[in-house]
């Protein structure tokens, strides 16, 4: 049973219950309208639509009412469903293996997740933890408890900086925002100056000090080799103190070589830059400074006097940057429709057996069925035909007839040596296709990127059968098709990136001709260059076409009688429609927090693709995604 016939089928029962459900589901259309339906039903049609499992507490129970005006789709539907809950006094509350418990908002505190990024899943309950300014956290608690849910739940250490919330997702961005607010109030900026030690290494020593949630940041000048830091005042205080302690002695005299392990840049590339400069470095009497690559541990090898080393370096460090990324998103939308319609009439009438009957006939070639042939089998044993000529003839008459598509009238016969037939054949097609393909691919700011998926199909070359047909051959090349999507993007200023695109989408059509056996290729392709502000939607190409083809085979003269001349012509009409259009969406990733929800964004799309086709409770996604013991 059908999924809509499922939830019809549930409506009908809810209704004889004395409630009125009315829901439509389809697949990504879901349209729910409910009165007076118990609740636990409404679970169950939810747990259909979405795939997922819910354990239902006892104490759940009572009658919804809900109006959607508009279609819903798997995502929305879910969301609704929380909301309905948290308006009866209700949450769902994930389990470790992947199930969703329905409770009771009071006490559902203490099994709310943890949600590090403190973000938490809308509707449902969710436990972050909140670092907040020194001594600040019973002052932070007192603010936040305002905007919580009455079932939600604040902890703090009067004397320290950490406060515990737990609550719906978009109460927890509040106490986010309010903590935010508390710690922007009373940060400082200070310089520090720096002698010995390198303004570089301080800056990487101190963010992998702080972490990714570190409470203050930190700004390098290389050119006066100071730091800028930013934070409250106790850890201003802290970082100068660590910075002084760091920062004493004398400088360490270079030695005659330098070893700079690189981060992000491409070593062969950079190497090639470093040995154009040089020259420039070379002094008269003194041996020429060298620069080595290592690909195996991506390290550049210096060999120079050491204040030309401490200036490669510099430039070595510049460069050696992490660079943004750009997510190009591609949504090709083809709409077609192919129709046609077909009328023919064919008639043949003859004599035999020396009648003075003429031969009268219309048979056109647009047409199956070919009406000759099967008069020539009625007629076979009154000519006088061989056998081997009368069994050709059956066999031609029923390969025709069996090649009629749609209606087909038809009679034929012999009377008084006459033989005569008729075939009247229709014929109306109508078909529909929707086609939605969305490649993407991630790729570096000025790294060309490549995306393929398709096949590779065998398109015949040339072809020899040798002298006396011997050593036959034939060549071929193969030749891809699918969809390609080849891509460079440049980021400038203002955030907009400049995108060279190749987009080429084939398809096969069909052979040639029933005879030979080349393929007929279907291919769209667009070869451009546009500027699209980041995470803008931006058009680049597209097609609508109406193509209709009108056709008429007839007799002369005859053909073109009013009425009757239906009877000597055979008529034909197609018509294809189609829209083609080609869209593009960069989006630019410029450090691990900005890719993280773009990846969780997919992960979840596909996650929840796997649970509805498998009908499992837990995906197997999330079984290959946990991490290993």
């Amino acid at each position: 049973m059908s999924i809509r016939n499922f939830l019809a089928s549930a409506a009908l029962a809810l209704t004889l219950a004395g409630g009125a459900m009315t829901p439509a589901f389809a697949a990504d259309d879901h349209i729910i309208n409910m009165q007076d339906v118990d609740i636990k039903a409404f679970i169950e049609n939810v747990g259909i639509v979405t795939g997922r499992t819910f354990v239902i507490d006892p104490r759940v129970n009572g009658k919804v009412n809900i109006v959607s005006e508009k279609p819903l789709n798997d995502t929305q539907v879910f969301a609704v469903f929380k909301e309905v809950l948290r308006v009866h006094g209700y949450t769902v509350i994930r389990a470790a293996n992947g199930e969703y418990r329905v409770t009771l908002l009071q006490g559902a505190a203490q099994d709310a997740p943890f949600s590090e990024s403190g973000n938490g899943i809308t509707g449902q309950f969710a436990t972050t933890i909140l670092r907040v300014p020194e001594g600040k956290a019973a002052e932070a608690a007192r603010l936040i408890k305002p905007v919580m849910h009455s079932q939600g739940q604040v902890s703090a250490n009067p004397d320290g900086n950490i406060i515990v919330v737990t609550d719906f997702a978009e109460n927890l961005r509040k106490a986010r925002a309010i903590v935010e607010a508390m710690g922007a109030g009373g940060n400082i900026r200070e310089t520090i100056q720096l002698s010995q030690l390198s303004v570089l290494d301080a800056q990487d020593a101190l963010k992998q000090l702080g972490g990714s949630k570190a409470p203050y940041k930190v700004v390098a000048l290389e050119a006066t080799n100071s730091l800028i830091v930013e934070g409250s005042a106790e850890e201003v205080l802290k970082l100068r103190r660590l910075l002084e302690s760091m920062d004493v002695g004398s400088p360490v005299p270079r030695g005659a070589v330098s070893v700079v392990p690189l981060r992000f840049a491409d070593g062969e590339g950079l190497n090639t830059l470093i040995q154009q400069l040089l020259p420039t470095y070379s002094i008269e009497g003194q041996p020429a400074p060298t620069v080595a690559y290592d690909s195996g541990s991506n390290t550049l090898v210096i060999s120079a006097a050491g204040d030309v080393q401490a200036n490669l370096e510099q430039i070595i460090r510049k460069l050696d940057q992490r660079r943004p990324q750009v997510l190009v998103e591609a949504i090709i939308v083809e709409i077609s429709n192919d129709a046609a319609k077909e009328l023919g009439v064919q008639f043949a009438l003859g004599g035999t057996d020396g009648s003075t009957v003429p031969l009268l006939s219309s048979n056109f070639s647009r047409q199956a069925g070919n009406l000759l042939n099967v008069i020539g089998a009625i007629g076979a044993d009154d000519v006088g035909l061989s056998e081997t000529t009368r069994s050709a003839f059956e066999t031609a008459a029923v390969s025709s007839l069996a090649g009629l598509d749609g209606g087909a009238f038809g009679v034929g016969g012999n009377s008084n040596g006459t033989l005569f037939g008729l075939i009247i054949n229709a014929l109306e097609t109508d078909e529909d296709s929707n086609i939605l393909s969305t490649p993407f691919v991630t790729t570096l700011d000025n790294v060309p990127a490549t995306f393929l998926v398709g096949q590779e199909i065998p398109i015949t070359t040339g072809e020899s059968l040798g002298g006396n047909n011997l050593n036959p051959f034939r060549t071929f090349e193969r030749q891809e098709v699918g969809i390609q999507l080849d891509v460079l993007p440049q980021i400038s200023d203002g955030d907009v990136i400049r995108l060279e695109i190749e987009q080429i989408v084939s398809s096969i059509s069909g052979v040639l001709t029933s005879a030979a056996g080349d393929f007929v290729l279907n291919k769209r392709e667009i070869t451009t260059t546009v500027l699209a502000n980041d995470g803008e939607i931006i058009v680049l190409g597209g097609l609508v076409q109406d193509d209709e083809e009108i056709e008429v085979s007839k007799v002369p003269i005859l053909g073109d009688i009013p009425v009757a001349g239906k009877l000597f012509r055979s008529t034909g009409k197609t018509r294809n429609k189609t829209n083609l259009m080609v869209f593009l969406r960069p989006t630019i990733i410029r450090t691990a927090a900005d890719a993280r929800p773009l990846t969780q964004t997919r992960l979840d799309q596909i996650r929840a693709e796997d649970l509805r086709q498998s009908g499992r409770a837990v995906s197997k996604i999330d079984a290959l995604l946990a991490p290993s013991r």
